[in-house]
């Protein structure tokens, strides 16, 4: 199938530069510069371009960017969108920058727009309660254009925010612990990382020590063969001082007690 057939027939006369530009116009609303391209697939006359253009705006069809911007600012205020959603949809129609800022301004002087009552009342109707992470709602919520600062304290105000779960919470309150703790004896860790590693990751540790305590006994973990296994792993010479500290380091590092790193270097030498 011949790639041309899917581009516009080229203007032979401006009445048809005209009629394209009405027609978009119809389809939905345009700044200048959006209908600017539009009208240049259409003809590469440029005189006819510009007398479409002078024409669509003496008949009030095309708006000035300021006027366009107002209105774009005022039904996403409405919508419960931020000035920062504002700024980004602009600039993607060809509006500057300073053109953007100045329309926000008239219309939040206009209409007394307070971004943070809007994201408030958003958060409160849209989250009676929260399903979702904080990650995720802070996303959600930047998305729409508010700034980080408006969100952080809008979720604060919010009556449960204390229901609010991180990633690492949430994935926390799934885990179970006596699974994570196998896992990380089998990479070759000792109590201390583990305890450490939990920790960080949000995982309940209260009964840690109870577990650590039954696999000991039951012989499920033996942190004094581990911390053995991990030394062979290196080649140390344990007859030197500077080697053994480094050894000594190495597996302090990796969580072990100084009762197992001393049974290791001591079995390491025979």
């Amino acid at each position: 199938m011949n790639s041309d057939s899917n581009k516009p027939r080229k203007a032979t006369r401006i009445e048809s530069v005209m009629n394209s530009a009405m027609w978009h116009l119809t389809q939905r609303d345009m700044t200048a510069s959006e209908l600017l391209t539009k009208l240049k697939a259409k003809t590469d006359n440029q005189e006819w371009i510009n007398q479409t253009l002078e024409s669509l705006r003496g008949y009030g069809y095309l708006k000035s960017d300021s006027v366009f911007a107002e209105q774009f600012a005022e039904r996403s205020f409405s919508s419960e969108y931020g000035s920062n959603y504002i700024v980004e949809k602009l600039k993607r129609k060809g509006i500057g920058e300073h053109t953007i800022v100045s329309a926000i301004d008239t219309v939040k002087k206009r209409l007394e727009i307070d971004e943070l009552a809007i994201l408030l009342e958003r958060l409160n109707n849209q989250y009676q309660e929260f399903t979702i992470s904080r990650e995720k709602l802070v996303n959600t919520l930047l998305k729409r254009g508010f700034t980080f600062q408006q969100v952080q304290t809008a979720i604060s105000q919010h009556p449960h925010v204390s229901t609010l779960r991180s990633n690492l919470e949430i994935k926390a309150e799934k885990a179970d612990l006596e699974k994570e703790v196998l896992k990380y004896v089998r990479k070759g860790k000792g109590l201390t990382v583990i305890r450490q590693e939990l920790k960080q990751r949000k995982i309940d540790i209260s009964d840690l020590d109870t577990f650590i305590e039954q696999a000991i006994n039951s012989g499920e973990i033996d942190f004094f063969t581990s911390c053995l296994e991990q030394l062979h792993k290196k080649s140390y010479d344990l007859n030197d001082f500077k080697e053994r500290s480094k050894a000594y380091a190495m597996l302090s590092r990796k969580g072990f007690s100084s009762e197992e790193i001393k049974f290791a270097l001591s079995d390491g030498e025979e």
